[in-house]
């Protein structure tokens, strides 16, 4: 007990048939500011987030009834109107006198979830250009790539060697500088996929629409509509944002890829209450029949290159299941051919 007083944790215990603190310590009064005649009445459940409120509850009630152990994120109201972000470890433990005390650890995670939630913010909108900008040099480097190889042809037969090594140098050009590209695409999705998941509360929403804006911003250079709509805002779970971001900004990508100019694009988030339903929608060019069983295989023959001749390696949708299935979440796609195709992903959700 002298150790809990001077520590810098926050150190609490809770008897759970009276419905109140037994102990707190200093670093939990200062953590909650609230005067120490208010604690041990539990008042502290008036500083939960209106918005987390209904988590907090469940959390405690799935601890007490079947969980030993539980480790939860939720954000506080302070008195002063501010937010704190908390990560609270909690213990459920019976007496010898048949007693049921939770005790835990509460640490005060704002300021690295300020500075996560930014990293999250420039790494996604990174990805989301990285794509858009794909896309708008891809495809005319692509046309350069075609041009110059029709123009090969001709000067090929003709007396003018200069003119051909010209033409020659514009075409290995084109074809290194779209292959730099690629695999610089390729690297990022597979680095970020590579990293260890961090799974963290957060709006969904919120994560989405940042996302999505890119899109709609780029929709007079990618020639395409998108759309984005949600069930209501807002909707918590437990992600790893950029992994999940990453997934949905690889089937984006795909939809842009075999979607033809002026076609439309729709995002989706539908909150299922125990669950979290993801659509990402085109009109595009559909899947062949032929390629649904295997799509979502590692080097999947179903492979095939986009309307503007972009490749594919046969990796990034087994990846994207991989990354679904790490958030115990599944992935399928309904499709026909030329008239779209629509990826659902369902996701447990913990509001």
């Amino acid at each position: 007990m002298a150790l809990a007083e001077l520590s810098e944790q926050a150190i609490f215990s809770f008897d759970v048939h009276l419905n109140k603190f037994i102990y707190v310590n200093p670093s939990f009064r200062k953590h909650v500011q609230l005067d120490d005649d208010l604690i041990p009445n539990s008042s502290i459940n008036l500083l939960f987030h209106p918005e987390d409120d209904e988590f907090v509850k469940v959390s405690y009630q799935e601890l007490i009834e079947k969980e030993d152990r539980k480790k939860v994120e939720f954000r506080l109201l302070m008195p002063d109107k501010t937010v704190k972000t908390v990560r609270v470890e909690a213990f459920n433990t019976i007496t010898d006198d048949k007693r049921q005390i939770i005790t835990g650890i509460m640490e005060d995670i704002t300021a690295f979830k300020e500075h996560s939630d930014t990293l999250n913010k420039f790494s996604n909108k990174k990805n989301t250009i990285l794509n858009i900008l794909s896309h708008d040099i891809l495809g005319p480097l692509g046309a350069i790539q075609n041009l110059s190889t029709m123009v090969n042809r001709k000067v090929s037969i003709s007396e003018d060697q200069e003119l051909y090594r010209f033409v020659n140098s514009i075409k290995r050009i084109s074809n290194n500088t779209i292959t730099l590209i690629r695999n610089l695409l390729d690297q990022e999705f597979l680095e970020s996929a590579d990293a260890k998941l961090v799974l963290r509360r957060t709006n969904i929403v919120d994560a989405f629409k940042a996302t999505i804006q890119g899109y709609k911003d780029s929709e007079d250079s990618l020639k395409r509509t998108f759309k984005f709509s949600v069930s209501k805002d807002p909707i918590l779970v437990d992600i790893d944002e950029t992994k999940l971001l990453q997934v949905v900004s690889n089937l984006i990508s795909n939809a842009i890829k075999f979607t033809h100019e002026n076609g439309v694009i729709e995002i989706s988030i539908e909150d299922e209450q125990k669950t979290l339903l993801i659509k990402v929608s085109d009109n595009g060019i559909g899947i062949p029949k032929e390629d649904h069983a295997s799509l979502f295989n590692k080097f999947t023959v179903a492979r095939r290159p986009g309307l503007q001749g972009e490749p594919s390696h046969g990796l990034g949708m087994s990846i994207v299941k991989a990354i679904v299935e790490w958030h115990h979440g599944s992935i399928w796609f309904d499709s026909e051919e030329d008239v779209g195709t629509t990826f659902y992903i369902r996701i447990p959700c913990s509001s």
